[in-house]
């Protein structure tokens, strides 16, 4: 099962691979790290599919934005430290944010009040096209679970980002 956890840099990396390479990098950007001590690491989410992950993270990386951190300061490109791929969580949460659509994630307040109109809209479609009928309505109904399972992680991610920001701590998309 892949897992999304808000952690200190010191958790994942040598400290040689922090001071060597990230700080440096960061310090060309014009920008400098430093996670909050008084955090407690903690994992967000620790049951999500590794098939539907890696389907969520082809979609980050077809938008050049796919990383195992994600630190809460801005700069442009993928770091390598070590063996993991650092990036910004602020240019993750942009990516997030193109991605809505293609999730069919909506504002809050817009899906309460729109969902049953969809959903309403939707089984009426389908009602009208045999074929549209068979193709979504398989045995398992495993299209319509994969779609909300990725729903779910891009709900996921997008959570955990703004906690990453907030709470000044990476964020590891843990495979």
């Amino acid at each position: 099962m892949a897992t999304i956890e808000l952690a200190h840099l010191s958790d994942h990396l040598e400290e040689d691979d922090l001071e060597a390479t990230l700080e440096a990098v960061l310090s060309e950007s014009g920008t400098t790290f430093t996670s909050s001590d008084e955090e407690d690491s903690e994992v967000l989410e620790s049951t999500i599919d590794d098939d539907v992950f890696t389907d969520f993270r082809d979609r980050l990386e077809a938008n050049d934005l796919d990383a195992d951190v994600y630190v809460p300061v801005e700069f442009d490109d993928i770091v390598n430290v070590g063996e993991l791929r650092v990036a910004s969580t602020h240019a993750l949460r942009l990516v997030l944010d193109s991605l809505r659509e293609d999730f069919f994630v909506e504002d809050e307040e817009a899906e309460e009040t729109e969902e049953d109109d969809i959903d309403d809209d939707f089984e009426r479609d389908l009602a009208d096209n045999d074929e549209a009928s068979s193709y979504y309505a398989d045995e398992d109904g495993g299209i319509e679970m994969k779609d909300e399972q990725l729903r779910h992680v891009w709900r996921a991610v997008f959570r955990a980002s703004r906690e990453s920001i907030e709470r000044n701590m990476p964020l590891f998309l843990n495979d």
